[in-house]
């Protein structure tokens, strides 16, 4: 049973760079941030301007929100993923310890 077990050396740093990705997606969303920022100082407050910010400034909004949530979640599997494979690493040092 125990040459079954294979748990991947570098799965663990393979989850680590889960953390990059939510530190990028962390950018973009303070990006989309700024340009929402930019879009509410922008286009006046005449009737073109308010039609403006009514279709925009909740998407541009909503936008932010998305690349946050996304961020944190792939954070959360980042390290779910490293607790998972350092479980499985022990798991296959037991098995070979007992052979």
């Amino acid at each position: 049973m125990a040459e079954q077990l294979n748990a991947s050396a570098d799965l663990q740093n393979k989850f680590k760079r889960f953390a990059r990705v939510s530190e990028i997606l962390d950018d973009i969303g303070r990006r989309t941030d700024e340009i929402n920022t930019f879009n509410k100082e922008s286009a006046g407050h005449d009737e073109i301007g308010k039609t403006y910010h009514d279709n925009v400034d909740g998407a541009t909004a909503d936008l932010f929100r998305l690349f946050r949530q996304v961020s944190t979640e792939v954070e959360k599997l980042g390290l779910k993923g490293q607790r998972t494979s350092v479980i499985l690493q022990n798991a296959e040092d037991d098995a070979k310890g007992q052979v």
